[in-house]
């Protein structure tokens, strides 16, 4: 039989979880998912589980543990399901994800977008609500472009803000009112 795990080293592998779990769901909630998130994000998740495994084979962890840290023991396998359904099946603008930060973010992307067409040139990257552009363009009348996450490898992913046409090509994906999804190859 093994011996318990440390207090130290049960607490390394909660903060460990819990600091993978939020580092997933903020990759997968963007406007794409780029190959560092996947390199990263994956081998991490498989070395976590092994370690959860380890840990609960020693036979007394889930009864010394206590309600919330089995709770987020439990939680870890469950959001790595979730994640891995959500990444493969539905990247945004139909990730549930996504739309939780997009609703949270609107009001501030807007209000960046009306600075943005009055002039306000930023100075490097632009936090608007739960996001941050990398690049912004502005191509008045017709377009502001945030561009905020990778795609793949090279590409990159944001949110376009049409507000006088609907844009032509699979390069857009409508989010609601005027919002789009934008894929902007290298």
């Amino acid at each position: 039989m093994l011996r318990p795990l440390p207090s130290l080293l049960k607490g390394a592998l909660i903060a460990l979880t819990a600091a993978w779990e939020i580092y997933a769901i903020r990759g997968v909630s963007e406007a794409g998912v780029g190959f560092s998130e996947v390199a990263v994000g994956v081998p991490s998740a498989v070395l976590l589980a092994g370690a959860w495994a380890c840990a609960w084979s020693a036979s007394d962890l889930p009864r010394r543990m206590g309600a919330r840290r089995l709770l987020l023991g439990i939680s870890f396998p469950i959001l790595a399901g979730a994640l891995l359904v959500i990444y493969l099946s539905s990247q945004s603008p139909l990730n549930p994800l996504f739309r939780l930060r997009f609703a949270a973010s609107q009001a501030a992307l807007t209000r960046v977008v009306r600075e943005l067409e009055r002039g306000i040139t930023p100075v490097g990257p632009v936090r608007a609500g739960l996001f941050q552009a990398r690049y912004v363009t502005v191509s008045p009348p017709d377009e502001v472009r945030l561009l905020t996450a990778e795609c793949g490898v090279v590409d990159q992913c944001g949110l376009a803000y049409r507000p006088r046409s609907r844009p032509a090509g699979s390069r857009y994906a409508h989010v609601q009112g005027p919002w789009y999804v934008v894929y902007e190859p290298f």
